[in-house]
């Protein structure tokens, strides 16, 4: 069963690591916990002298695309984005606002099929992968212009943390002969599945927009993000980001 043992030491192998590294990843989920609740504070704080119309506090949805390595063959890809955003009101006679971000994307799926004698047992083998890309950000954005009532461009700064992610199956069948009764056959099944980290991070990035309002409370989005430094194992993530959405603000 060289194939089987192969996989599973290589799960083996992955848990060890995890576990050896358990502890700098309790640190950066203390960091990445400490980020959120400040930016949670920094949102209401913010947004406790809401005013009316689009400078209030809002919640809006973007779609996109961004280039990336793939994990199934490591060449670039262009993939599809999500993000769904928070955002505080602006402040700063309406120059400035904070903006908390959840983002990701699928990066594809690996499928592999294996079959073949194991001594006198007939080995079957199911493999799946399933890669993702999430990640969180806060941000704080310049609106040079002020007055919303119009179209207005804006530029901002921010940090994030990202996981890759892979969501694996693993599904096996071994046919043999009882040893004591010749030409009686019994099947063995199994599922295993789980989901790993393969790597996670912060990185830095840098936002620019535009928004173009459709009435007091509705804005479209057009945006551009870049991603620097979020790689980690072997893998690249950074670079442009291409969005369009709208934001609701209250």
């Amino acid at each position: 069963m060289t194939r089987t043992e192969s996989i599973i030491r290589w799960r083996q192998r992955q848990k060890a690591n995890s576990n050896c590294s358990l502890s700098g990843r309790l640190a950066a989920s203390g960091n990445l916990l400490t980020i959120v609740i400040c930016s949670v504070v920094v949102l209401l704080f913010c947004s406790t002298n809401c005013t009316a119309g689009n400078t209030g506090p809002g919640i809006g949805f973007k779609v996109g695309v961004q280039t990336i390595d793939s994990p199934t063959d490591f060449e670039k890809t262009t993939r599809a984005r999500f993000e769904l955003e928070i955002s505080s009101q602006r402040f700063c006679n309406d120059h400035l606002d904070i903006a908390l971000t959840f983002g990701g994307s699928s990066l594809g799926v690996l499928h592999d099929d294996y079959a073949g004698f194991d001594g006198d047992i007939w080995v079957e083998e199911s493999y799946t992968d399933r890669y993702s890309l999430l990640d969180l950000g806060l941000a704080a954005r310049l609106y040079p212009f002020g007055d919303s009532s119009g179209i207005q461009p804006y530029v901002g700064a921010g940090i994030g943390y990202f996981w890759f992610l892979d969501a694996w199956e693993f599904e096996y069948s071994d046919n043999y002969e009882d040893p004591y009764i010749p030409g009686v056959f019994y099947t063995s099944t199994g599922l295993e599945e789980g989901t790993d980290t393969i790597t996670e991070g912060f990185f830095p990035f840098v936002t620019a927009g535009l928004t173009v309002p459709i009435n007091s409370n509705f804005d479209l989005l057009f945006e551009v993000q870049y991603h620097y430094n979020k790689e980690d194992s072997g893998f690249d993530f950074g670079g442009p980001v291409y969005m369009i959405g709208g934001c609701y603000r209250f």
